[in-house]
């Protein structure tokens, strides 16, 4: 795989959703947002997903849903081929900046407590946990509630 270039983080637009549910069924077994709930996420004014291609290649994508002073991190996904290359916290620092261009003074999640990788990704971008939810899951598993204070 071509490591060369330089990614572009754009605003996903409704030309991206075949993209974005492709990705979304290879990433997860279930909680899985359809193709409908993308057009709908998309096409309405409190919500942005960013997206993140490298040579016409997406690597990722982050859905943030905005909700007064704090945006919620709604999904975020990372193309196999690039995990553990820095895609999901190039997604997290760009979406922590649109926030903050939208007023936000806060951004949380929730996150499920057996995945290991995503927990460390946000706590090591300042997240904390603030609280669970059990049996958050369809398959029944418990999520961390995680969030992050902006700068101002």
């Amino acid at each position: 795989m071509d490591m060369q270039g330089t990614a572009l983080i754009r605003n996903a637009s409704m030309d991206d959703v075949e993209t974005l549910a492709a990705l979304e069924e290879a990433s997860f077994s279930g909680d899985r947002v359809s193709r409908r709930s993308f057009r709908y996420l998309l096409s309405r004014g409190k919500s942005l997903t960013l997206l993140d291609a490298l040579a016409g290649n997406t690597r990722g994508y982050l859905t943030l849903l905005f909700r007064a002073k704090r945006a919620r991190v709604y999904t975020i996904a990372t193309a196999a081929a690039w995990r553990g290359h820095g895609v999901a916290a190039q997604l997290v620092r760009a979406a922590e900046q649109a926030a903050l261009a939208r007023g936000c003074t806060a951004l949380y999640l929730e996150v499920r407590k057996d995945n290991v990788a995503s927990i460390a990704l946000f706590a090591g971008n300042g997240y904390r946990v603030f609280g669970e939810y059990e049996a958050y899951y369809d398959d029944g598993m418990d999520a961390w509630r995680m969030e992050k204070t902006l700068p101002e």
